[in-house]
């Protein structure tokens, strides 16, 4: 039988540890947030000319790279940086998360919490088409919204000539892979702001035509056809990206 005395010392020593582990976790926490109040007055001019708070191929590829180091699967890692980017986003500046998901609202809900963390403030909408309105009107607003394909078609906005044409789509979500992943490879919403799409480093450019490609269809709307490549070829027309999900485990 185990000695007692000598179990009881080693959990003693291990949640002491843990409670260390924590205070420095904690440290660490209110030094990343401090330093994202120094990036917010460093946005106070942005010299590109895009919109300062949500970088969100800069995120995507923060997040990979955690993932790649190995040690921790992806889902927590992405829950965790949703958590800390969405804190420190807040502190940058006004961002909202306009939400027109339609059906389950604890799916959804929890499909943004995900991916955005609990910081930021969150308005919902009874239509995809009020909340891409809403979110095209705020400053520094996203709208996530149901990913195009059945009857979504509220991505034709995005299209050349549409109402909202500089708005993109930035990413998918969720950010981890879907459990019939590479068969059921299209995510569940989108996150849609006016910055232009950048890559992340894996990435599927979403590209709209008026005419067929070789490509498989991912929408219809109207005229306009929608598919997703990985590279992209002179005349398409972007309107939006997809960095690629985080493997599931």
């Amino acid at each position: 039988m185990a000695d007692k005395t000598t179990t009881s010392g080693d959990m003693s020593e291990l949640r002491a540890r843990i409670d260390a582990v924590d205070r420095k976790l904690l440290d660490l926490i209110g030094e990343r947030l401090g330093l994202a109040e120094g990036v917010r007055a460093a946005k106070s001019t942005v010299a590109d000319g895009t919109k300062g708070v949500w970088r969100p191929s800069r995120e995507e590829s923060l997040v990979r790279d955690l993932v790649e180091a190995g040690g921790v699967n992806a889902p927590l890692v992405s829950r965790i940086w949703a958590e800390l980017v969405s804190a420190s986003l807040k502190v940058q500046g006004p961002m909202q998360i306009h939400i027109g998901l339609e059906g389950d609202r604890l799916a959804a809900s929890k499909l943004v919490r995900d991916r955005f963390g609990a910081a930021l403030p969150t308005l919902t909408y009874p239509t995809s088409s009020s909340a891409l309105a809403a979110a095209y009107a705020d400053a520094e607003g996203v709208a996530v919204l149901p990913s195009p394909g059945d009857m979504n078609s509220w991505w034709a906005a995005l299209c050349p000539g549409g109402a909202m044409a500089d708005m993109k789509i930035q990413t998918g979500l969720p950010r981890v892979r879907n459990q019939d992943w590479p068969r059921d490879d299209w995510p569940r919403a989108v996150a849609v702001a006016s910055v232009e799409p950048k890559p992340s480093g894996a990435d599927r450019w979403l590209v709209v035509s008026e005419t067929a490609r070789s490509e498989t269809l991912r929408a219809e709307a109207g005229a306009w056809k929608l598919y997703a490549v990985d590279t992209l070829q002179d005349g398409d027309h972007v309107i939006g990206i997809l960095p690629d999900p985080l493997p599931h485990e």
